[in-house]
């Protein structure tokens, strides 16, 4: 047989589809634990706000630093071995979370999970493999099961932290994924398309240079509550990320194969697509870290909130994710009929309505729901499904992994900087008294979430267009380029 032979991967092809959408599913759902029982896991481990929001940031940093590497592997070598390495990782994450007795350490369980992020753009680059002529259905399915994870990770949550313990919703999750990794191992078909480069070369000094300006950017949000924002030790850190920033640009602007390809965020379907990206996921942050807080709050010691335990937590979040399961398929069949740009201005226009509906209500469950369904349900979901196509027709097909790693970077880095900065708002909200946040710092924060969402609306114009749903694949980068102007 010869080296592209292609009966092995139509033969493999519906099993290997299967595999993906179990992994996705799986995988978001432990993505997704922690959300309904982070007040519960605060109280537990005597957290702040601010320090809670570091176990969120952790887990997205962890993929926005290392998914471009991994998706560069996948890019080399295939996606086999790098998406079988990334679901172990999360098995060991899932496994230290259960048993973390302190901040420190739970910590690290997050670090280890969201090492998992890859597994979508590695994912991506196994479907164009496998459906290069049904890109658009099957990157709406994938998201889609992911979301349906994401769904069941929110309902069961609560229910085993409440009625067994936080160990156990970490362990009964984490022992699916296990199954399914093993199930992997033997359904994934071994052989991939010849790659059109040579293998990467890890960049570990740009990997280096970005975490440590991520990271010093998320130490200082989650200090400011206690430094305050004008204090000498927050513009020092402040001054440190900058220079960590623009010593990790230089690198990367030399490297040979860098984490990031600053020349690949030239092309503009990418950096556009990277751009909504990342403050769209800065304003869905906010709201989705938010909520279980508000929800959390006693209403009898600070006159609003529900007083609610992590299985109501779950029972509040569950529909929006329900939506979504249906709102990311949906939105890849959408995109092939109006092109990408047009779905991303609904969703962004939408997300906007429900956090504005919650700036002025969140005193009833049917107000948190509808936010909740507007938000993460309807507007993110279709803006994310319709992003990452619009990034995979604007690339040809082995740079699958990278250009869509650099989107998944853009809104983990834009997520984890909008949960820090809505739990340094709350934190510093708190009152005097109760020693809770108030009701004004919420408010605060659902104003700078629907600023950041429109934020996007000046650029969308540069965002793909139906026009790039004829380009070809194939063609190379400057007839690609001309395809999207």
């Amino acid at each position: 047989m010869s080296e592209t032979a292609p009966s092995p991967h139509v033969r493999s092809a519906p099993a290997t589809l299967a595999v993906l959408a179990a992994l996705a599913v799986a995988i978001g759902a432990v993505e997704s634990l922690p959300l309904p029982a982070l007040p519960l896991i605060q109280r537990e481990l005597e957290l702040t706000p601010a320090q809670a929001g570091l176990l969120s940031t952790t887990l997205l940093l962890a993929g926005s630093v290392t998914v471009p590497i991994t998706a560069k592997f996948a890019d080399a070598f295939g996606g086999r071995r790098v998406l079988l390495a990334l679901v172990w990782c999360i098995v060991a994450g899932g496994a230290v979370s259960a048993f973390a007795g302190s901040l420190p350490v739970m910590l690290t369980g997050q670090f280890l999970q969201g090492l998992g992020a890859g597994i979508i753009p590695v994912a991506f680059v196994v479907l164009r493999e496998l459906f290069p002529q049904r890109m658009s259905a099957s990157v709406g399915m994938v998201m889609g099961c992911f979301t349906v994870g994401s769904g069941a990770g929110v309902l069961i949550a609560g229910p085993l932290a409440d009625t067994l313990s936080r160990r156990w919703m970490f362990l009964l999750p984490t022992l699916l994924v296990t199954a399914l990794a093993v199930i992997a191992y033997f359904m994934l078909p071994h052989g991939t398309t010849p790659r059109k480069r040579p293998a990467a070369r890890t960049d570990w000094l740009g990997g280096l240079l970005l975490a440590a300006t991520l990271g010093t950017l998320m130490f200082n949000l989650s200090k400011i509550p206690e430094n305050g924002w004008l204090s000498a030790t927050t513009w020092g850190l402040l001054t440190l990320t900058v220079v960590f920033g623009t010593a990790w640009v230089l690198v990367e602007r030399r490297a040979e194969d860098p984490v990031v390809n600053l020349r690949m965020l030239g092309r503009r379907g990418v950096w556009s697509s990277s751009a909504v990206a990342g403050v769209l996921g800065a304003g869905y942050a906010v709201p989705y870290f938010l909520i279980p807080q508000l929800l959390a709050l006693p209403a009898e010691a600070t006159g609003f909130g529900f007083g609610a335990s992590a299985s109501d937590i779950s029972l509040y979040l569950f529909p929006a994710v329900v939506v979504a399961v249906v709102v990311g398929p949906a939105a890849g069949a959408l995109v092939r009929r109006v092109g990408p740009r047009a779905v991303v201005v609904g969703g962004l226009i939408v997300t906007a309505s429900g956090l504005l509906f919650a700036l002025r209500w969140h005193s009833s469950p049917w107000h948190i729901v509808l936010v909740l369904l507007l938000t993460v349900g309807v507007g993110v979901g279709a803006a994310s499904t319709a992003l990452y196509i619009g990034v995979i027709e604007s690339v040809e097909a082995a740079d699958t992994g990278v250009a869509t790693a650099i989107g998944g970077v853009a809104r983990g880095v834009g997520a984890a900087i909008g949960v820090q900065i809505a739990a340094a708002i709350i934190t510093t909200s708190a009152s005097p008294t109760t020693h809770l946040p108030t009701e004004g710092g919420f408010e605060s924060g659902f104003l700078l979430s629907t600023a950041l969402v429109l934020l996007p609306l000046v650029i969308v114009r540069f965002l793909p267009g139906r026009a790039s749903q004829t380009a070809s694949p194939a063609r190379d980068e400057g007839a690609t380029g001309a395809a999207l102007r």
